[in-house]
Formats: structure tokens, sequence, C-alpha cells
């Protein structure tokens, strides 16, 4: 499976070599596309790592915030890289509780993007670290703890309860 990186212009004209230069620094390959339904059907074949985006990829009745939350739904292990101009007003708290990883400033700067991808790169590598204990976890126990609901009235609450086998 390979990991890409996916550009979604929007309107924008944007130039592209220095998110493809960065990129290839990480064995990505860049792919630009302009439906987030096609990123989300390549999955099976293909790992998006991340999604660079202008406030109107995805049409200008959209805010960054909606177009953040539909991304989130479609790709949701993708980091998400809102692209945008340096006057442009941003609520980056706002943007981050959406979802979004980290910005890029347009226009796109070789070493800014870098810094962004390592970014990425660190977190995949820390996700799939903490997968392996996970599985290293499960593999060494015998007796796992699992999580159950209480009883209605506290759906939110959880409870831990563990398991034992008998032996025999």
């Amino acid at each position: 499976m390979t990991n890409d990186v996916v550009f979604m212009p929007g309107s924008k004209q944007i130039q592209l070599s220095p998110l493809q230069a960065a990129a290839k620094d990480f064995g990505w390959v860049v792919n630009v596309s302009r439906d987030v339904c096609e990123i989300a059907a390549a999955q099976a074949s293909r790992k998006t790592v991340a999604v660079l985006f202008c406030c109107d990829t995805l049409g200008r009745g959209y805010s960054w915030i909606e177009t953040i939350r539909l991304f989130r739904r479609a790709l949701p292990e993708a980091r998400l890289l809102p692209c945008h101009g340096f006057s442009e007003p941003i609520d980056w708290p706002e943007l981050c509780d959406a979802g979004a990883f980290h910005a890029l400033w347009l226009p796109l700067r070789e070493n800014e993007v870098r810094q962004s991808l390592g970014f990425v790169w660190e977190a995949e590598e820390r996700f799939a670290r903490s997968l392996g204990r996970l599985s290293g976890i499960a593999a060494g126990s015998s007796s796992l703890g699992t999580i159950q609901r209480l009883p209605s009235g506290r759906e939110s609450s959880l409870r831990m309860s563990s398991t034992t086998h008998a032996a025999g």
C-alpha cells in the first residue's frame, strides 16, 4: 500500500513543486483531486496520510469548519492541513477543534511544507508504534479487561470489568 498526500486546490492556482519536493523526501506521492469521494474510495489501495486544501475546495458555500468536518467524516485517518493566505482570517483553535492537524500559508514554501509533512510523518510513526504496543499487550494477556456500559440513565459512563477464564 502506498502513502500519498492529496492536494485539493479549489479555485486557487497553486504551484505544486514545493509540495512534491517535500513529499518525495518522505517517500510519499502527491495527487491532486477535486473529489473527496474519489479519495475515500481509493483508500483500499493507498493510504492518504494528509490532505491539503483551500477554503473553497468544496465550493464557495462551505466554511473552513464545514470543509474540515466533511473531510474528517470521509477520511478519518488523514491529517488535514488547511492552506490559507497570510492575511486571510482564520480561527485556529476552532479549526483545530473541528479536526485540522496543521495549517500552511499560501503560497506554499518548500521548507514550511517539509516541516508540516514532518509533523504528519511523526504522528504516523507514533500511531504505528502505539498499535504495536497494543497488539503486544493483547497477545501477552490471557485476561483482558472489557468495557461495558452502565445501566440506562448513565449511558455516557463506562466501567471496566475483567473477564477471567476458568481452567477446565
